[in-house]
């Protein structure tokens, strides 16, 4: 597998291929190739992952800023369906994190569904980000198909590149969701928004309390989440 940053067009035209393909949406939430185009001449970078001469998975950043933090958010990470599951979400994040402290950046942020295992597993667990936000239906209606049928609601994952990873420890809280989302969904809608329901509530109220997320279990039928106190101080820049 190579990985390496995109600069030509029709590679970006590949991008908004794989975005078709990985979330089945509309052309109305593709991000078009003068998007990417973008993102690399203000300060982002578009990494490429392929499989001999088969282009099979990105990653993108972008910079930003918060709270005086110059920091790069990562829109999107899309692998072919035939490379699900093979570690290339992993392989992809890595570089990122390599390109993003050559040029001095030390945070990438991005959203993610806070029900899909899958996904929380390999940023908690795998690359070791923090959860301290949740926002509730923050794109709105979407025509993507995974996310058909439940609100589009979100967290923020916090990846600090040159920090120690946390040790889950003292008051621990436990947050339960779903094995598979999506199978859930296919076997009760229902189920699945009253899921939502539970851990937006259950997410908002640890965040109250100046919980965040630390850990991550996955298991067979339910996977959970970890949250340890102190978000509010946990790595604090002077």
């Amino acid at each position: 597998m190579t990985i390496r940053p995109l600069s030509e067009i029709a590679e970006f035209q590949a991008c908004v291929e794989l975005q078709r393909e990985t979330w089945g949406s509309a052309d109305i939430d593709i991000m078009p190739a003068r998007y990417f185009v973008t993102s690399t001449h203000i300060g982002g970078v578009v990494l490429g992952a392929f499989d001999g001469d088969r282009f099979v998975g990105f990653v993108n950043a972008t910079p930003a800023l918060r709270n005086g933090i110059v920091y790069w958010r990562s829109h999107m990470l899309a692998i072919s369906r035939g490379y699900w599951n093979s570690g290339i979400g992993a392989q992809l994040k890595l570089s990122q994190r390599g390109h993003a402290l050559e040029r001095g950046i030390h945070l990438i942020e991005w959203t993610y569904d806070p029900l899909e295992s899958k996904n929380a597993h390999l940023n908690i667990r795998k690359l070791g980000a923090i959860v301290r936000r949740y926002y509730v239906n923050l794109y709105g209606t979407t025509t993507s198909a995974l996310q058909k049928g439940i609100d589009s609601d979100r967290v923020i994952a916090e990846w600090w590149l040159d920090k120690p990873r946390l040790k889950v420890a003292g008051d621990i809280r436990r947050v339960f969701i779903p094995a598979d989302l999506q199978a859930l969904k296919k076997q009760s809608l229902k189920s699945a928004q009253d899921v939502q329901q539970r851990v937006r509530e259950q997410f908002l109220k640890n965040f109250a309390d100046d919980h965040f997320v630390a850990g991550f279990e996955r298991k067979d039928e339910w996977s959970e989440y970890l949250f340890m106190p102190g978000a509010s101080r946990v790595y604090q820049t002077d």
